[in-house]
This record gives C-alpha cells, structure tokens and sequence, in this order.
C-alpha cells in the first residue's frame, strides 16, 4: 500500500494516478472535505489518523505537503506511529539547507528519498511529471514505482541539491514569465494591442513553456520557489539585456559545449 500523505494538487493527483493502475492506495489529510473527496473519487480508503493504518502493509509513504516545518512534523507523527522500516518520498520542495536537515534526521531503518517534482498537478495526474531524486540507490521496487509515477526522473548525489535544481528551473521560469508579461504591458504603453502580441510571441523567437501557459500558470508557487533560492544563495542575477548579456550567453555556451548532445547554435529570424 502507498500512504499519500498530503492530498493538495501534487499529492492527491500521485495517489489517484496510482489508484487509477490498480495499486492500493491511502490518502491522509487534515482537511476532511479533502479527504472525503479524494476518497469518493478514486474509491480508496483516506482519513486523517495515522493510527488507523496497518503499518505492516505500508510499502511507501509520499510527503506531499507545502512547507519545511510540516515535513518535520509528518516525520514525527511517523516515528510516532510505527518503528518499522519505511520508504519515504518527500515530493516537498525544500530549501536545499532544510532538505539537506530533515532527511538526514530520519531514522536510520528508513529509505528516504529527497523528490521534488516538476509537471504540475496534470503532470501528477497523469504519470508524466518530472522528479528531482536523491537518497539511497533505489531497488527495482522503487524503480518500478518512480517509472509508475513521473516521467522522467533526474538524480543528484546528495539531499539539497534535487531542492537546488529544482529551484534554479523555477527561477528561470520566473524570469520567462516576467519577461513576458512586462513586454505585454509594454506593448500596451506604445500602443500595440497585448494581444496581437502575445499571438506573434507563440509562434515565434519570443515562445516559451510560460509564454504558452502564461494566463494558468500558478506563479504563486513559483514565487514561492524564488524566495526560497534568494534564501539559499542571497540574491539572483539581475535580468538586464544591455549589459554584459553577450559575455553570460557565450560563457553558457561554453560550459554546455563539453557536452556532445548540445546542439550547435541556430540563427534566429
């Protein structure tokens, strides 16, 4: 059974994915509508007392909450409940500092993995997210169970730096999202209907994942990814195309060409 703990977006979407190939499932919430919901809609058992669970049974755990200190308290409602070994995936993303803690304070008979996600509540839903992985080296069961559940899984060597990556992308997409939204408004100022550009950015050298889901996207939580990188490593780039922008592009370049799979550059009309 995999114990979903954490039925928001991210957490409720990983248990209705694995309800949904037939996997036994429980989901656990504070928020009781939640948990009826959930339960209603993917016909597994849910409730909100860990004491309810048959431990033995349990064969992964799925930490799917929102901050640091309500990982720390699911891991010690955890220990409170059962000594057995556990596996544990935190799909919270952590500053890398409060990854790199909590995980390394788990019981030693426990297998955690640090395991961020990218994708969405869609991505959740369907399989198809991207995991940011940490921990120890995974066993078939885990493996099978990862493939299950995202798409593509990316590993890192140590706790933080899944939180790191995944923190950097969100960053960068922030910036794709400002970038665009500023020069629709910018458009607005010099009389040029935002809308006429936004169609022209879609299809053409302005084009990006947050150019195309800029109306949906949840910038809320990407705000909240910024902050915790600011906290991490104290500020970021400033996004200033006049300055040394030739020298940052060729020093990027430079650092991908070790690798044979980056493509040579494209001209750009």
């Amino acid at each position: 059974m995999h114990l979903i703990i954490g039925l928001g977006p991210i957490g409720g979407n990983i248990g209705a994915h694995l309800a949904q190939l037939g996997q036994k499932v429980y989901g656990y919430d504070f928020n009781a509508e939640r948990v009826r919901e959930w339960a209603e809609e993917t016909r597994s058992s849910a409730g909100s007392d860990l004491a309810a669970l048959e431990w033995p049974s349990v064969d992964s755990v799925h930490v799917a909450v929102r901050m640091a200190d309500q990982v720390s308290s699911v891991f010690e409602a955890l220990r409170a409940h059962t000594t057995r070994p556990l596996t544990v995936f935190v799909h919270t993303t952590l500053a890398p500092n409060d990854a790199r803690r909590i995980l390394s304070s788990a019981p030693d008979n426990w297998r955690v993995f640090e395991a961020p996600v990218s994708g969405g509540p869609q991505g959740a839903r369907q399989g198809s997210m991207t995991i940011f992985l940490a921990g120890p080296d995974a066993t078939p069961a885990e493996d099978r169970l990862l493939a299950d559940i995202s798409g593509r899984v990316f590993r890192s060597e140590s706790y933080g730096q899944p939180a790191l990556v995944k923190l950097l992308n969100n960053a960068l997409a922030t910036y794709n999202l400002a970038a665009t939204a500023r020069m629709l408004n910018l458009a607005a100022q010099q009389g040029v209907p935002a809308k006429g550009l936004f169609e022209v950015i879609g299809v053409s050298t302005g084009q990006s994942w947050m150019s195309d889901n800029l109306v949906d996207v949840q910038y809320d939580l990407l705000l909240k990814d910024v902050g915790l990188l600011i906290g991490e490593i104290g500020s970021l780039p400033a996004a200033d195309v006049t300055g040394e922008v030739e020298q940052d592009i060729l020093q990027a370049r430079a650092l991908l060409s070790a690798d044979p799979s980056t493509r040579e550059p494209v001209s750009q009309g």
